[in-house]
C-alpha cells in the first residue's frame, strides 16, 4: 500500500488493483486485471501536469519488488503503470482504472521507471535486457534493448536530470548508464556478492538538490551508498545493529524529496538515515550518512 496526492492504491497477489481518494475514502474502485501478480505499480502523467516537487516517489511507502506501489502527485490526474508477471506494462486511466495502453514484453516485468522529465521509460524484468522507451503523454516507442549483467533485475530508477538511469540485478550488479550514449558508465558489486544476499532489490538516486548519490540495497542486511560524481566513493551501511548476529530482509529503499534522509524499511521496522547534505555541498564530508 501506498499513498501520494489525493490517492491511495493497493495491489495484490492476484492481480487485484484498489483506488480510492484520501479526500473520499468510502469511495473505493477494485478491479482483477486477470493477469498475474502485479509486481510493481507506479503514477505516471507528463511533466507538464507535474509541479516540479513532485516529479519524484516522494510518498513510496512499499517498494519490495513483489507487489510495490510507487505514487506521484500531479495537477491533473496521474496515469497508473502496471508492471505484471504477464509480461506486459499496462498503463491505466485513474480513478476508474481503465485500460489506456498496454505493453508486451518477452519476459515478466519486475519494475518500470519513468525518468522525472517524463520523456522516457526504462523497463526491467526475469531477463538481463533493459527494455528503453522515449515517452510522449500515453504513447511508448521502444528506442533500444541494452544487457545488464548476466541475471535478472529487480528495480530501476533515474537521476533527477533524467540523464543516467540505474539496474539492479539478481546476480549482485548495478549498472549505470548514460542515455545520451547508451554507454554503461559503472557497474557495482554489492557487498556481499552474488545472487542470494547479495542480490539487488532495490535502487534509487537522490532525487533533489546537489548530493548526487545512488542507493541500492541487498536481499539482506547492507545498503550500499555511492558518489555519482565520480562512482569511486561508497559508503555500506549494516542495518538492523541490534540484531547483528541475524540477517535483516530488506523490504523497501527511498529518499526524502529533498534527499535530506535515506529511508530503509525492513520486515518490522523503517530506519531512517540522515544524509550530510553540507558535506555534499561543500565536497569536504569523508561520510555520505
Amino acid at each position: 500500500m501506498v499513498v501520494g496526492g489525493d490517492f491511495i492504491v493497493v495491489g495484490g497477489q492476484r492481480a487485484e488493483l484498489a483506488v480510492a481518494r484520501l479526500s473520499d475514502p468510502r469511495t473505493t474502485t477494485i478491479v482483477r486485471l486477470g493477469g498475474s501478480i502485479n509486481n510493481f505499480v507506479t503514477l505516471d502523467r507528463a511533466p507538464s501536469a507535474l509541479p516540479r516537487r513532485w516529479y519524484r516517489d516522494s510518498a513510496a511507502f512499499a517498494d519490495d519488488g513483489v507487489t510495490s506501489l510507487n505514487i506521484t502527485s500531479g495537477l491533473e490526474l496521474p496515469r497508473l503503470l502496471v508492471c505484471n508477471n504477464d509480461h506486459t506494462v499496462r498503463l491505466m486511466s485513474l480513478p476508474s482504472l481503465e485500460l489506456v495502453t498496454e505493453l508486451k514484453f518477452p519476459t515478466a516485468v519486475n519494475y518500470a521507471a519513468v525518468s522525472p522529465d517524463g520523456t522516457k521509460m526504462c523497463v526491467v524484468g526475469d531477463t538481463n535486457e533493459v527494455f528503453l522507451f522515449s515517452k510522449r503523454g500515453d504513447t511508448f516507442e521502444k528506442i533500444s534493448v541494452l544487457t545488464a549483467s548476466n541475471d535478472a533485475s529487480f528495480s530501476c530508477d533515474w537521476s533527477q536530470s533524467s540523464e543516467q538511469f540505474a539496474v539492479g540485478s539478481q546476480d549482485g550488479y548495478v549498472t549505470v548508464w548514460d542515455i545520451r550514449s547508451q554507454q554503461k558508465m559503472a557497474q557495482l558489486e554489492t557487498f556481499q556478492h552474488g545472487r542470494s544476499r547479495g542480490a539487488c532489490r532495490n535502487v534509487k538516486f537522490s532525487p533533489s538538490g546537489s548530493i548526487d548519490l545512488l542507493a541500492f540495497s541487498e536481499h539482506t542486511s547492507y545498503v550500499n551508498i555511492v558518489d555519482t560524481r565520480s562512482f569511486e566513493k561508497r559508503q555500506v551501511l549494516r542495518v538492523g545493529l541490534t540484531f547483528a548476529s541475524q540477517d535483516m530482509q530488506i523490504t523497501g529503499l527511498w529518499f526524502a524529496p529533498d534527499s535530506s534522509s535515506l529511508f530503509v524499511r525492513l520486515e518490522e521496522s523503517i530506519l531512517e538515515y540522515t544524509v550530510d547534505r553540507i558535506g555534499r555541498y561543500s565536497f569536504a564530508s569523508s561520510e555520505i550518512i
